[in-house]
């Protein structure tokens, strides 16, 4: 399959070597990512997950703060400082929700439920942001909230038996869906003039600051075996952004951005394989409408913008 020049081809047509990079760095994020989350499936189960986010972010911060300093401590105005709040807030509240999802419901299912953040971040942008959702993407959406009803409806599509641990999961899961994709609009309001650097100190700082906040009445000191575990999160998390970083710098977003849905595929992978996860048929056409939704979303807006017409301009006298 060959990409138009404007999708990051060569002059005579074929995929760029740049192209590929990114689209493997993806992919590669994607792996990371889910990897990180069948682990901490695993390891929730024994350590509560507000003590998991806690102790997770701890470590990003021993992680990103060499990287702070690399670029010479670069501060935020005290203006600024109530928006990057607020979205550590809400991306605290979305990761501590998100474990819990991870905790009680099979991968397949929670990663699909976790995508509708895209949709809910698509349908907040033209109330909060006051953007242009194009039709494409309102079919999109409602194709996706119809995934998202049969993996969450009578028996959540799953063969496990474990209904009300399910109904609890899948709450959590869209909850922490809601969440990211207030925290998306909030990162569309705050200042382009932050480095990146200083954005994610922050953001692990106010992130850890919450979920410690709310582990002491769970406390539980991590065994060795859990620490190292803990470890391996934070380095997974670095990655995976880092990865994703590099996708988007060398790739189109128009290419890239779809194949984060390859989660999905590494979800259904690592559920059958560690947890022996297999969703039953609705679940699975959820996760597929889910996906799908997500991409025709992101692809959507592409199309909408370029077919808008750019407004007339008034001739020069």
């Amino acid at each position: 399959m060959r990409f138009t020049a404007g999708l990051g081809a060569t002059s005579r047509g074929s995929v760029s070597r740049s192209t590929l990079t990114g689209v493997a760095f993806m992919l590669a994020s994607g792996a990371v990512v889910a990897f990180m989350e069948a682990a901490v499936r695993g390891v929730s189960q024994t350590l509560h997950p507000f003590v998991l986010v806690f102790w997770r972010e701890v470590f990003s911060v021993l992680l990103l703060l060499p990287l702070w300093m690399s670029v010479g401590r670069p501060r935020v105005a005290r203006r600024r400082l109530p928006l990057h709040l607020l979205r550590s807030l809400l991306n605290g509240g979305a990761i501590l929700t998100w474990y819990l999802a991870l905790r009680s419901l099979p991968l397949a299912e929670a990663t699909a439920l976790g995508f509708t953040a895209i949709l809910f971040a698509a349908m907040g942008s033209r109330a909060v942001l006051g953007e242009r959702v194009f039709p494409l993407q309102w079919i999109a959406i409602a194709a996706g909230l119809v995934g998202a009803a049969l993996i969450v409806g009578p028996g959540l599509g799953l063969d496990t038996g474990l209904e009300n641990a399910g109904a609890f999961g899948a709450t959590a899961a869209l909850g922490s869906a809601v969440l990211f994709a207030a925290s998306m609009l909030v990162a569309k309001l705050q200042s382009r003039s932050d480095g990146s650097a200083v954005s994610a100190l922050l953001l692990a700082l106010g992130m850890g600051t919450l979920a410690g906040v709310l582990a002491v009445p769970v406390w539980a000191w991590p065994s060795p075996e859990q620490f190292a575990w803990l470890g391996f999160f934070a380095l997974c998390n670095v990655l995976g952004q880092v990865f994703f970083l590099e996708a988007m710098r060398r790739a189109s977003a128009t290419i890239v951005i779809p194949l984060d849905v390859s989660r999905l595929v590494w979800a259904l992978l690592f559920g059958a394989v560690f947890y022996a996860e297999w969703p039953a048929p609705p679940a699975l056409i959820g996760a597929v409408l889910i996906g799908a939704s997500a991409v025709l979303v992101v692809l959507g807006a592409r199309h909408g913008e370029r077919d808008t017409p750019e407004p007339a301009r008034s001739a020069e006298v």
